[in-house]
């Protein structure tokens, strides 16, 4: 009786060990200045579902007695020095949603993390394996969405930049021709897990800003990085600018010719007649 009574707690014990799951990815790479998420989703015995719990994040790879504390939801106190103010998490935990969020990533942030779920009055675990964050320069940049010009005519041109980060946002600013005054507009779009931070420039340019830069640029607290566009500037009748300028340069060249070669002509009629007087 009682090895049949040991064999079945032992496989309520199985069951129940069971339930404790957490999904990481075994790598996530950041980019240095930026801000970075490392998906989590966990689960947890069903006889816990209504019990307070609070979250850990820690900077290691197991448990250790001075184990870096990367984020704690009840006391932030617990948190390393380098990683207040700089963690949260990016969902619910009662949604098993435990996705960490770090902004302003920093060389020293590199290697592993792993998270642990403390229930109030009840039972604590530790989701392993860690999830190893890699830390690159920053070269991210954002995009221009090239638009017609012409002339007197207002236009819009849109930068945007992608990022599977919720935490800083980062910033998107215009840098335009000085005399060119232009109104702003941002929006930010989600696709997955993906967010779209965009910015549309609103201007009307003249022929002058014809192959003038346009700058977008993106910063974060303690990075930024651009990318320029070469204004390209069509008269009302849609010719292109550069073409005109061909042809302006090929006619006055052509003039230049035709006065030289008339002028070569007359100098040589002259000494023509003259020498012809002088054999008389």
């Amino acid at each position: 009786m009682i090895g049949k009574s040991y064999f079945l707690v032992s496989l309520l014990q199985v069951g129940l060990s069971q339930e404790w799951k957490g999904h990481t990815p075994r790598e996530v790479t950041a980019q240095d200045g930026s801000c970075v998420k490392i998906p989590c989703h966990y689960s947890y015995p069903s006889y816990l579902a209504n019990r307070p719990r609070g979250a850990v994040w820690f900077n290691t790879e197991k448990v250790i007695p001075w184990a870096s504390v990367a984020f704690h939801s009840k006391d932030h106190n617990y948190e390393s020095p380098r990683f207040r103010h700089r963690t949260r998490l990016s969902g619910d935990l009662k949604d098993g949603d435990c996705s960490l969020i770090i902004n302003d990533i920093r060389r020293e942030d590199a290697g592993p993390y792993f998270f642990r779920i403390e229930f109030d009055r009840g039972p604590s675990h530790n989701y392993y394996p860690a999830t190893r964050l890699n830390v690159s320069d920053f070269t991210d940049k954002p995009r221009i969405t090239p638009a017609e010009i012409i002339e007197g005519k207002r236009v819009d041109i849109s930068c945007t930049f992608d990022t599977t980060c919720n935490g800083t946002a980062p910033v998107l600013i215009w840098d335009t021709p000085t005399d060119v005054p232009g109104s702003v507009s941002n929006t930010v779009t989600q696709h997955g897990v993906t967010l779209t931070y965009t910015t549309v420039l609103s201007l009307t340019l003249s022929p002058k800003h014809h192959r003038q830069n346009l700058t977008c640029r993106v910063r974060y607290p303690s990075v930024t990085s651009e990318r320029t566009l070469v204004l390209t500037v069509q008269y009302s009748g849609g010719e292109n600018l550069d073409v005109i300028l061909i042809l302006g340069i090929r006619a006055v060249i052509f003039t230049v010719v035709v006065v030289i070669t008339v002028a070569g002509i007359c100098v040589w009629e002259r000494q023509t007649v003259k020498g012809s007087r002088q054999t008389v």
